[in-house]
């Protein structure tokens, strides 16, 4: 087995090599076709979310050995905004000729959408979905000094007041795992919008300033292994990873999980919990998915497809990755991303009942 260390040497020695000009190496690695003339190209590849966040991590970790399978030049540009809105916008405006693609989370940008947010393009409908890169496994979590050992203990406490998550944007993925997850446990929440990246969120939690936050696991696993952060809840219908933080820690769905476990002692509608925690664990789980403007020619895209999953399931790079890939061909991608579309229907009163507390 590979260290983690070893593959960054050897990932560094690669891309120095590559970068001094290598370029009889670099063509003859190349493993696919040229995907519509885009080798030696710039290909502007853009990330909806500020430097250093998941979306960020996973598009630099991918770069340079996509680019070495195009044999083309990618160009990372950061276009934070909107709760990812202002980056998809500018995916979707782009001329479709392969070389404006990028990555999108599904979850907040297909709810977005059908609220009709302004701008924010449907990833079901106005992008051509390229593969999925990974999925969204959100936990909540809250800081050591809390009080909060449990999810029980936080919904004693949501007795007497709210529950304070923070979060970065209104309409984020956040947003919409804290906001769905809150309401099939029929439990009061306040969400606190503006913090400057999920490390910034999370450390408002670990001061004591909030209750809580959600996020995707592996962006704050290392708070987590720090003992700074606790896991309450893992926002799924089973349990998300093997880590040891995770062991007795409550799942959301299930029939033995904490949703309908909640809904019976409440006397609610058990199938109406059902249907909401399922299209909760659909939406999240059609996760962040690399993305071109719609109309993309279909050899194109189909090429960019292929490659693109060629480089996520390279030995190198789940090698050099510490987070948790989860590559899925175009077609399985948007599969997810039409069955989330057909049931975020179901979340979108509650969140949008949300986003308008938050926003006044």
């Amino acid at each position: 087995m590979v260290s983690r260390r070893q593959a960054l040497s050897a990932l560094s020695a690669w891309a120095g090599a590559a970068a001094l000009g290598c370029g009889e190496a670099w063509r003859g690695s190349t493993t696919g076709p040229t995907c519509g003339g885009l080798a030696g190209r710039r290909i502007r590849w853009i990330v909806p979310n500020a430097p250093g966040g998941g979306y960020d991590a996973e598009s630099r970790l991918i770069e340079p050995f996509l680019e070495q399978r195009l044999g083309a030049e990618i160009a990372i540009d950061n276009v934070p905004g909107a709760g990812g809105i202002l980056g998809a916008r500018a995916i979707a405006a782009a001329v479709p000729d392969g070389l404006t693609l990028g990555v999108v989370g599904v979850p907040g940008l297909l709810v977005a959408a059908l609220s009709r947010a302004a701008g924010a393009p449907n990833p079901a409908s106005d992008l051509t979905i390229l593969g999925r890169i990974s999925r969204s496994y959100h936990v909540w979590a809250t800081g050591r000094n809390s009080g909060l050992e449990t999810l029980d203990d936080a919904l004693a406490a949501a007795e007497v007041r709210p529950l304070v998550f923070a979060i970065n944007e209104v309409g984020s993925a956040s947003f919409v795992s804290i906001t769905a997850a809150a309401s099939v446990l029929d439990v009061h929440v306040e969400i606190v919008a503006g913090f400057g990246g999920t490390r910034a969120a999370s450390l408002a939690a670990v001061r004591g300033d909030v209750d809580l936050v959600g996020f995707n696991f592996d962006t704050i696993v290392d708070l987590i292994d720090a003992g700074e952060l606790r896991p309450l809840l893992q926002v799924s219908l089973s349990r998300i990873a093997p880590h040891q933080s995770l062991d007795g820690v409550a799942i959301l769905g299930g029939e033995d999980g904490w949703a309908l476990r909640r809904t019976r002692a409440r006397g609610r509608d058990i199938d109406q919990t059902r249907r909401h925690t399922q299209a909760l664990v659909d939406v999240m789980g059609a996760g962040r998915v690399a993305v071109g403007p719609a109309r993309l020619d279909t050899g194109l895209s189909a090429c960019l497809s292929r490659t693109l999953h060629e480089t996520l399931t390279d030995a190198r790079v789940l090698a050099a990755s510490s987070r948790t890939l989860d590559a899925a061909s175009a077609r399985v991608a948007q599969d997810d991303v039409q069955r989330a579309a057909a049931e975020a229907p179901l979340l979108l009163p509650d969140l949008e009942a949300a986003m308008r507390r938050v926003r006044q």
